[in-house]
């Protein structure tokens, strides 16, 4: 089916088009030839539709400009091509199953979750070879210890390894994998990094990486992207120019930038009261025996921004799961909330997160698809529902229903984003914005940003760090990338099991 020879695809000249008469993907023609024996990384702003162009998608112009030698002429290339992104497709039911054993009837382990792509294959393969891909697979990604596991309860590293995992059983030619690295912390990045630099040749993999991501030292080649097209492919020293050019543009939107920034005019300063937002103290939580945090003690003070550090799998979403009460062991009398201990009784779910702003991974793997932007932001004045309010929601306090729709027009004319775009069709940078606009419209006392900047172009990381600064709440965020998270003054590191977490001034530490 392949010849290991021949050039795995050929771009001369090529012009790419959603359709044959629609508008050009790139003005610019793209040329580049990609050898089997090249390792390479895409790279630049529009890298996503050129690896989608990689992997068969558009329509090339002439239709002999863009072509895969390495295939026999009968072969299709898309066929033989996984183009795996990370835009979550798990929807979990039950936001606490990722806290504890709790499930719903439509989770699945691991096992089960991977062997339904294999069974939804269409290779052709007998039930023997498909068995001996599904344990060749597995065994490479390093996942037989986690087969039993339910999926929701994968940390990210591991999560990633899986989606990486279902995109092999289908024995592809070619693996591009967009954007692996994404939310990782080094540890998890590392680890997958040299998964992934072990695959080849069977198969060829191709990584997409974000500007300022570094290339992994056995990527031998980069190509670098733009609106325009193909800006140069080369060896790394070839293009070590254009790479700096990309971290110094991405730079200079953080520091040079000098924009009018209003927060404090889109939301009203936040209202005077108890110094102690959150006080937990010396609390202990632990699965079947496995201890997950261990006699934690944290108090955050209003104004506070805290950076929640920690490997992936230590505790920090179990930690922001008992501020939220989504964890079933939230109702402890050692957490207290503006000096009030938590009990059940005197304290809910709702009046817990009514004054509470979220944005996380979680929430973006459920939020529905239908509603527009409009109705995004405004579901950020409910509490435990995705459902737009249908009148003035007492969590805006005093706000009328004129003054909510008012406020969130305000915020998505700042950030640019279309009011009527259904959720759906937004863009993965404008579906970010959204749910950030979506915790921050009801003015929390309480904003806990996890991950939230990540996937976000730099021109918007760059808006809602400065929104956020000039912003006077309590911040919690969580991110393994200094330029994605706000300005933070402490940070609380988790380390899991029976060691205890680390405290400190965010000055002068290491993320």
């Amino acid at each position: 089916m392949t010849n290991p020879n021949k050039p795995l695809v050929v771009f001369q000249n090529c012009i790419l088009r959603p359709q044959h008469f629609a508008k050009e993907i790139f003005p610019n023609p793209t040329t580049l030839t990609i050898l089997p024996t090249q390792k390479w990384a895409i790279t630049g702003t529009d890298k996503t539709r050129f690896l989608e162009a990689l992997a068969g998608r558009y329509t090339a112009i002439p239709a002999e400009s863009r072509s895969y030698p390495f295939l026999e002429k009968s072969v299709w290339p898309a066929s033989v091509t996984s183009l795996v992104t990370f835009a979550t497709d798990i929807r979990p039911a039950y936001l606490s199953a990722r806290y504890e054993s709790y499930r719903e009837p439509e989770d699945v382990n691991l096992a089960t979750f991977l062997k339904k792509s294999l069974d939804s294959a269409t290779d052709g393969k007998s039930p023997e070879e498909q068995r001996q891909v599904y344990e060749s697979v597995v065994k490479r990604l390093e996942l037989e210890p986690l087969l039993s596991q339910w999926i929701v309860t994968l940390s990210n590293g591991q999560m990633r390894r899986a989606r990486i995992a279902r995109g092999l059983l289908s024995s592809p030619k070619m693996l591009l994998a967009d954007e692996p690295f994404l939310g990782l912390d080094p540890v998890s990045t590392s680890t997958l990094s040299k998964l992934l630099g072990e695959l080849a040749p069977a198969p060829q993999v191709i990584l997409g990486l974000r500007a300022h991501e570094p290339v992994p030292d056995w990527i031998s080649h980069v190509a670098v992207i733009d609106e325009s097209g193909l800006i140069k492919g080369g060896t790394r020293d070839e293009v070590r120019e254009n790479l700096q050019e990309l971290v110094d543009r991405r730079t200079s939107i953080f520091i040079d930038r000098s924009y009018n920034f209003t927060a404090a005019k889109l939301l009203p300063p936040i209202r005077s009261g108890i110094d102690s937002i959150i006080d937990i103290d010396d609390i202990t939580i632990a699965y079947k025996g496995k201890v997950v945090l261990k006699n934690l003690k944290w108090t955050v003070r209003r104004g506070e921004r805290w950076h929640l550090r920690g490997n992936n799998g230590t505790g920090k979403s179990t930690l922001l799961s008992l501020i939220t009460a989504d964890h079933p062991q939230s109702w402890n009398s050692k957490i207290n909330l503006f000096n009030e201990p938590r009990k059940v009784g005197r304290q809910n779910y709702f009046s817990i997160n009514k004054v509470i702003g979220h944005a996380s991974p979680e929430i973006h793997a459920i939020f529905p698809s239908t509603l527009t932007a409009f109705q995004t932001v405004s579901t950020g004045f409910t509490v435990g529902s995705f459902l737009p309010p249908s009148s003035a929601s007492h969590v805006a306090g005093i706000l009328t229903k004129e003054e909510q729709n008012k406020r969130i027009h305000s915020l998505l004319e700042y950030f640019n984003v279309n009011p009527e775009a259904l959720f759906s069709d937004l863009s993965l940078n404008d579906q970010k914005l959204a749910l950030f606009m979506r915790a921050i419209v009801k003015n929390p006392e309480i904003l806990i940003l996890d991950e939230a900047f990540s996937g976000m172009n730099d021109e918007s990381i760059f808006r809602c760090k400065q929104f956020v600064d000039d912003w006077g709440g309590t911040v919690i965020a969580i991110g393994h990338v200094e330029d994605e998270i706000p300005r933070c003054g402490k940070y609380i590191r988790l380390h899991g099991g029976d060691n205890l977490a680390e405290q400190g001034d965010v000055e002068n530490s290491v993320i």
